[in-house]
């Protein structure tokens, strides 16, 4: 008489395997979301960096205003572009970077970055702002 099917010694083998998989490649996938969110500000600081801040540089140079400081408001950049939600940060915290009076340092998941004016503005170059991991 033919038997179909597995044995349960067969069945243990598979069971431990696939332990073992899971015990291997599941902590190479915490924290991916983590790292995720952050390379998404990362990308978003460096499409500020070449869309919006030089265009709302080159307008307050044209209207004879200050390139950094009060001049340089959150209203015209929340105008100007959408804020990702889950980047933890707003138009008012960047302005507040470029313009020296405030700092931004959003966490995401057990790391802590910073976004700071890399280059201070001046009548030849844009305000350029940098996100770099804190620890």
């Amino acid at each position: 008489m033919k038997r179909a099917g597995f044995t349960m010694i067969e069945l243990i083998f598979v069971i431990v395997i696939l332990g073992i998989l899971s015990a291997v490649a599941l902590p190479k996938f915490i924290g991916v979301s983590d790292q995720a969110k952050a390379g998404k500000c990362k990308a978003f600081i460096g499409t500020l960096n070449r869309t919006t801040l030089p265009a709302m540089w080159s307008e307050l140079i044209l209207n004879g205003t200050n390139v950094t400081g009060a001049d340089f408001n959150a209203t015209d950049l929340a105008a100007q572009i959408d804020f990702p939600a889950d980047c933890n940060m707003t138009a008012t915290q960047i302005a507040g970077v470029i313009a020296g009076t405030g700092t931004l340092t959003p966490t995401y998941g057990n790391s802590n970055y910073a976004v700071e004016l890399n280059v201070s503005a001046s009548v030849n170059e844009s305000p350029i702002l940098s996100f770099r991991k804190t620890n």
